[in-house]
């Protein structure tokens, strides 16, 4: 009687159905239960059982109700932490409620739609036209009603965060609007998942959200599993969407590489509407219908090469006052201040500049336009000229904010073409300026330029914080954080958490597993090293197929371990081939084939084959001619060589 009376107690207290309407109180009402039913169980054991056993089984239902009601206690302090910080984590916040409701947002500018020219209606001041249907809206609807993750993509105001915000106001006005305000407020919303379900994620601007700490394959997929009812909805820009098509990552390698693999697996799980900036005839001609709002009159008679929305937004005039802005004596600093906000959002700092920042990091650009030959005004003069509307009634402004909260550049001049390259200053900082996750992304960049000592730092940060590719770029650049033996411990205890939240068969459960393999291998343990990456190498090349860069690192891996361990004969014959494929398939000159061809030369040195190391040495050296001189494959070849040279005399 006392074992089945237990077993309801296990039910009721690790998550049965209470049968209790509202999520809220849903803690209260479960140790309530837990409490009864320990009360049954030791009534039933008095009533039915000896004195001995009562004492024993109540003292155990005692333990169990204390062990309960402490996680119960922590769990409910975890809620109430992620509760009060909710507010700061949100772009809007019902006063009333935890989330606004859909159809309680009036206002389509608080959620990132653009403003146009203000216009006094009705004693009001409205700063948003009359909404006109656009072609794709069957489209975009049909995925709303499907519901889970769905992306808008096109060009900066083609229209498609109105797009949306109408889209959902019609199919889903009774959804709770969450907005988180950057990306590390995604894992504050899974810490309050309780207080989400059955919501409508709104993630304008997708790419700001993207890479970890924010909106990964992990994420994606424990927001979707959890909720069936759940929508994310977001919005790209076409030239950000454009960055993870799949020609782009031969371009790309090391950390870059996986934080582009990162985005481009979100972005796949994504059902994908187009809206295109330059709209159609039927779409002119809805818009001819609503003839009593003059800002739509005068943007359907507008040049026909830009869209209704990008003129309503004044786009292509606030493009031509920054260029005319560079005239000496007009407002080359206002036009400095602007250059160097667009440059740190290309950068890939998402969020507002301090002014102080923007005030320090200008400078070079007026140095590149000529200096003080520009007649510069003062920097009160070009933040007031950067900060004012193209228009007295205000549409859009150069640059957006406030000089409390910072400053950010209008997203319509980001993706203009033929911009010079990205100062120094600039990158220092955007990586300053941005959150952990941000800057190790921007590092990553800087990583590409070939910079290394930049974006050192910020590795090391990412390192000290638990990213796991942060801690493997270190180890690359030979200035690890921590020794193989802790590596290999935290991606161990990663790949457990992978595993449990996406599988074992997932590309980033793999890609952690590879690293335990790396840093077993770091560790001396080659034997292990060489089981591991076999078993890898089994479950992964099904999947992800011969040509991944996945199983290229892999299989480099493997040969490596065999080499090491001392089959020397089988490991550079097994080392050759994962070279030449790799060669066949990223390119002869890529960083990483580059890197791989190092790799053999160090292992032969440490296996005493300096003869056939030397010989190596000397063909790699003129393929490396195009690395900046403090790449570390340029400063390690150096070594080698002097190492070489020296052993021979």
């Amino acid at each position: 009687m006392g074992r089945i009376l237990a077993e309801k107690f296990l039910t009721i207290g690790f998550g049965g159905n209470v049968g209790v309407a509202g999520r809220h109180g849903r803690f209260w009402v479960r140790l309530v239960a837990v409490l009864l039913v320990s009360a049954v169980i030791g009534l039933a054991v008095a009533l039915l059982g000896s004195e001995a056993s009562a004492g024993v089984l109540g003292a155990a239902v005692a333990a169990l109700v204390s062990v309960i009601a402490v996680g119960a206690q922590s769990d409910w302090q975890r809620r109430a932490d992620a509760g009060r910080r909710r507010p700061e984590s949100l772009e809007i916040v019902s006063p009333r409620r935890r989330f606004p409701l859909v159809r309680e947002l009036h206002d389509p500018i608080a959620v990132g739609v653009h403003p146009a020219e203000a216009r006094e209606l009705e004693g009001r001041v409205d700063r948003v036209p009359s909404y006109v249907t656009r072609d794709m809206e069957p489209h975009l609807h049909a995925a709303l009603r499907r519901g889970g993750f769905v992306l808008l993509v096109g060009e900066s105001t083609a229209g498609k965060t109105r797009a949306a915000f109408e889209a959902v106001q019609l199919l889903r006005p009774d959804c709770e609007f969450v907005a988180p305000a950057t990306r590390e407020s995604i894992d504050l919303l899974l810490a309050d998942w309780e207080a989400a379900k059955g919501c409508l994620i709104w993630l304008d601007d997708l790419e700001r959200f993207l890479g970890q700490g924010g909106l990964t394959t992990s994420t994606l997929h424990r927001l979707l599993l959890s909720d069936p009812q759940l929508v994310i909805l977001a919005t790209m820009r076409s030239h950000e969407y454009d960055h993870y098509r799949d020609r782009v990552e031969m371009e790309l390698s090391g950390p870059a590489q996986e934080i582009w693999r990162q985005g481009r697996a979100v972005l796949r799980q994504a059902q994908v509407v187009h809206v295109e900036r330059r709209w159609t005839e039927s779409e002119r001609d809805r818009a001819r219908a609503l003839t009593t709002d003059p800002r739509l009159v005068r943007a359907l008679a507008g040049d026909a090469r830009f869209g209704v929305a990008e003129l309503l937004a004044a786009g292509p005039e606030l493009v031509e006052s920054w260029q005319h802005a560079w005239v000496p004596g007009n407002h080359p600093r206002g036009a400095a201040l602007v250059a160097a906000a667009v440059d740190a959002r290309r950068a890939g700092c998402h969020g507002p500049l301090p002014v102080a920042v923007l005030e320090q990091i200008h400078e070079v650009y007026l140095h590149r336009r000529g200096g003080v030959e520009l007649r510069p005004e003062t920097f009160s003069e070009a933040l007031t000229w950067a900060l004012t509307p193209t228009v007295p009634a205000g549409a859009n402004s150069l640059l957006l904010g406030d000089v409390q909260h910072g400053l950010l550049a209008f997203d319509y001049l980001i993706d203009l073409p033929a911009q010079d390259d990205i100062p120094t200053s600039v990158w220092i900082a955007a990586m300053d300026t941005a959150s952990l996750h941000e800057a190790y992304a921007i590092a990553c960049k800087v990583y590409l330029t070939g910079d290394f000592t930049l974006a050192l730092p910020v590795f090391r940060r990412a390192a000290e914080a638990g990213f796991g590719q942060a801690e493997a770029i270190l180890w690359e650049l030979d200035a690890p954080m921590r020794s193989a033996q802790e590596g290999l411990l935290a991606a161990q205890h990663r790949s457990r958490d992978l595993r449990r939240e996406l599988g074992a068969d997932c590309e980033e459960t793999l890609m952690t597993e590879s690293m335990i393999a790396s840093f077993s291998f770091h560790c001396g343990r080659y034997l292990d090293a060489i089981l591991l990456y076999r078993q890898l190498l089994g479950r992964a090349l099904p999947m992800l197929g011969a040509e991944h860069r996945l199983i290229l690192g892999m299989e480099f891996g493997l040969a490596s371990s065999i080499f090491a361990s001392g089959s020397y004969d089988e490991g550079i014959l097994l080392l050759e081939a994962a070279v030449r494929k790799s060669a066949y398939t990223l390119g002869a000159k890529n960083p990483t084939v580059l890197d791989r061809r190092k790799c053999v030369i160090q292992l032969l040195i440490k296996a005493g084959c300096n003869e056939d190391a030397l010989e190596r040495l000397t063909a790699l050296q003129p393929d490396c001619t195009d690395l900046p001189s403090v790449h570390p494959i340029v400063l390690s070849l150096r070594r080698m060589d002097t190492l070489l040279t020296d052993s021979q005399s």
